[in-house]
């Protein structure tokens, strides 16, 4: 079974087919970075003019032009794909925009340089990893109404949140990362883990945590490494695709995909900004 990925960058975007790695279409799209897809269509927020085009998923030829925000780090779509949710980094906010129109319906406020966020699997919670605040804040979808602003032991780097638990990957005095998780009642688990904090991903029964060097396996509750691997960098981005893992490198803005047979990292693609399944 084939799956399908869009991949930013290098003025364009392109589609790529897992697990072979084989590329298909391609378009020209200038600056082109943050992607999200759903419900059949893509959108990517570009720079400069931190703008958004709203593009078909299947053909990437572009339907409708937004106006989005400043630093724009992330795209998320709602469940039902009448919202579309832009992080701006550099307006340290999130922003609510009527998917089909582009109409900017709510703004928040999320901490300091805010970098990651993540959608509960009902779609009625946000958590956004707070940057240099030290916290991961918790909003209503719908609304954008903080309903919670949890204190971490550093700058929090990545999110995921999966019935009710809420991780956080932060940055500690060592400059290596810690894992927190806060329970539903309230208790709170931590785990110290090798090498500076990269970003998160929920799949099949665990959490992955993504470290400078480093690919944890994570029981779910955040109560103990389940396996460790290498890796090839520092990830921004955790897709699992299939059986294929795939990994961008927020340095080298490489795109690998994990091999089985080896456990080394096979390079996909070069100047990559972010990468999208569709």
């Amino acid at each position: 079974m084939e799956n399908r990925v869009i991949v930013s960058g290098g003025g364009g975007l392109r589609e790529l087919f897992v697990p072979e790695l084989q590329w298909g279409k391609s378009v020209r799209l200038e600056g082109a970075g943050a992607l999200c897809a759903g419900r059949g269509t893509l959108f990517c927020a570009c720079a400069p003019g931190d703008v958004i085009w709203r593009l078909d998923a299947q053909s990437l030829m572009p339907t409708a032009l937004f106006a989005g925000g400043p630093g724009i780090r992330a795209l998320s779509l709602s469940a039902d794909g009448k919202r579309l949710y832009a992080l701006c980094g550099d307006a340290d906010s999130l922003l609510m925009l009527n998917a089909q129109t582009g109409a900017p319906m709510i703004v928040n406020r999320v901490g300091m340089g805010p970098c990651a966020m993540a959608m509960d699997e009902a779609g009625r919670v946000i958590a956004v990893a707070g940057g240099e605040c030290a916290r991961a804040v918790l909003l209503c979808a719908s609304t954008l109404d903080v309903i919670g602003s949890l204190p971490m032991p550093g700058m929090v780097v990545g999110v995921a949140l999966r019935q009710g638990r809420v991780h956080a990957l932060c940055l500690n005095e060592t400059l290596s990362s810690t894992l927190t998780t806060v329970l539903p009642g309230g208790e709170r688990r931590t785990l110290a883990l090798r090498g500076m904090p990269g970003t998160l991903a929920l799949c099949r029964g665990a959490l992955l945590a993504a470290t400078h060097g480093h690919l944890y396996a994570i029981a779910e509750d955040g109560s103990r490494v389940l396996r460790e691997a290498g890796a090839a960098g520092r990830a921004s981005r955790l897709l699992l695709c299939g059986e294929r893992l795939l990994m961008l490198d927020m340095f080298s803005e490489a795109l690998l995909a994990l091999e089985r047979e080896d456990g080394h990292w096979k390079c996909a693609a070069q100047g990559v900004s972010d990468a999208a399944p569709a």
